[in-house]
């Protein structure tokens, strides 16, 4: 994961993505799996996540993470 700075903010970026925050559908989209798994693997802790008020949000660097994990590989 690189940070840039634009402004006065510094921005996460991973291989050249813009950086933004994944919902849970997106991710369930993304692994090809179903919403209630990917709700499954978030409140696990399997994935991090971030809360913003009611709202949880993903850093695909986090779902890149997960999917380098060697120890869920069997």
């Amino acid at each position: 994961m690189i940070a840039q700075r634009k402004g006065n903010a510094a921005v996460d970026t991973v291989h050249g993505a813009d950086g933004r925050l994944l919902r849970v559908e997106d991710i369930a989209e993304r692994l090809n799996i179903s919403r209630s798994m990917a709700w499954k693997l978030v409140s696990t802790g399997e994935i991090r996540s971030v809360r913003i008020g009611r709202a949880v949000r993903v850093r695909p660097a986090d779902v890149t993470l997960y999917l380098a994990d060697p120890a869920r590989e069997r």
